[in-house]
């Protein structure tokens, strides 16, 4: 605005007044304040000010000196329970996992806190697993322990959670697993050789071995299996080998044996010495080993007993058995007969089983391989909790017919 304008504007602001309502009028202003104005109306000459530089709050002084009184507070347990609940229903995975061709959506950070294995995949959307060991019903369970709290093995297909937890290096779950197996609650009798069963074709050496002795009575039902004919030599071996199988005599050892062998006789009587080393001639009675040293009817027994591997063990029982009862425990004999105490096996009756009586009983029947597999057939008709009808071999447990037996040899040997 020019000087000459701005005088101009100066004296319309002197002579204007206030409506006529009001009792104040604007006075003139004084020249000192006139001046003033006037020379802020002139034009100025270019570059004539400085530019006002701008400041952040900090730098005009505007800093909190201290932090707030106040407590800010995170509901862990909602926080706990909103995690939990995506990983338990697999919200936002990130990863999938192929086991034999079937797809798991799975979180890696959980696959990383659970196990070792997975430590190796830093970032990937596809995981493939196609290891023996690892199957489909295996890793299910296997994730489903590492989601859910309350996760809990069921007997079937705990084999298959074991063999992934062991590849996939998962301790914790192990340690679990061998609590169940190490229960004798859990698995005992036909559970446990049905659980042996399942681990038999894999690597599971001490877990075989703790289930062969939980067995027990359900033995003689296990020998009327297809489980059983179909394991292998070694495996028989180990089974026969246990004092804890339950049985009346070890004429029925040495009959479960040969049944093994007659599934596929050429081909499996090559196991004719490793299987006769798990029979313990010397706990059968004299009249029963002298049985086996008569001529036999059938041609795969004869053929058996006729290896001479197998006449030199029957002949130390025989030589055992006729003179345990002579013979002191410093006798000479001792070495060369090897005549080390045997150890025994789980003895037991059943009253169906004719040949479960005492020999000098009128009801007693010998035992051979046809009067072995009659019984078989009798234990598989009587369903399988049969091995719990099994009685220990007492006097108190013998049937009656036994008893008088028992009772007679007394009298006569009082007289």
């Amino acid at each position: 605005m020019s000087e000459s304008k701005a005088k101009d504007a100066i004296e319309q602001v002197e002579d204007c007044t206030l409506p006529a309502d009001n009792k104040l009028t604007i006075g003139k202003l004084d020249v000192k304040t006139l001046k003033k104005v006037t020379e802020s109306c002139r034009e100025c000459p270019e570059n004539a000010y400085t530019p006002l530089e701008p400041r952040t709050l900090d730098e005009m002084g505007f800093i909190f000196d201290e932090s707030i009184k106040c407590h800010l507070i995170c509901d862990q347990e909602n926080l706990k329970a909103a995690i939990a609940k995506v990983v338990e229903d697999r919200i936002y995975t990130d990863v999938q996992v192929k086991v034999h061709g079937h797809i798991f959506d799975c979180h890696l950070a959980v696959l990383h806190v659970s196990t070792e294995y997975f430590k190796q995949f830093s970032s990937t959307n596809l995981i493939v697993l196609n290891e023996p060991e690892v199957t489909k019903i295996g890793f299910e369970k296997a994730y489903e322990w590492m989601t859910k709290q309350d996760a809990g093995p069921q007997r079937e297909g705990i084999v298959d959670l074991y063999l992934t937890a062991r590849f996939l290096k998962m301790p914790p779950l192990i340690n679990q697993l061998w609590y169940c197996f190490e229960n004798i609650e859990f698995f005992r009798e036909g559970e446990a050789f049905k659980l042996y069963i399942q681990a038999v074709p894999y690597e599971t050496s001490t877990l075989q071995s703790l289930l062969l002795t939980r067995i027990s009575r359900f033995f003689l039902s296990a020998v009327a299996t297809i489980e059983y004919l179909q394991l292998k030599p070694e495996q028989i071996y180990d089974m026969l080998k246990t004092s804890i199988i339950s049985v009346n005599s070890e004429m029925e050892v040495f009959m479960s044996a040969f049944r093994w062998m007659m599934y596929d006789w050429e081909a499996r009587k090559a196991h004719t010495e490793l299987l006769m080393k798990a029979i313990r001639f010397n706990l059968m009675p004299a009249w029963y080993i002298l049985s086996l040293k008569t001529k036999q009817t059938l041609p795969e027994l004869k053929e058996l007993l006729d290896n001479p591997v197998v006449q030199s063990a029957i002949n130390v029982g025989l030589s055992y058995t006729v003179t345990q009862h002579f013979m002191n425990s410093d006798s000479a004999l001792q070495e060369p007969l090897q005549m080390q105490q045997a150890q025994q096996r789980e003895w037991i009756i059943d009253d169906i089983a004719p040949h479960h009586h005492m020999y000098k009983c009128p009801n007693w029947q010998y035992l051979n391989y046809e009067l072995f597999n009659v019984y078989l057939e009798q234990v598989i008709t009587a369903g399988p909790h049969f091995y719990k009808t099994l009685k220990s071999y007492k006097p108190s447990n013998l049937m009656p017919c036994c008893q008088a037996v028992v009772q007679n040899s007394k009298y006569i040997s009082d007289m």
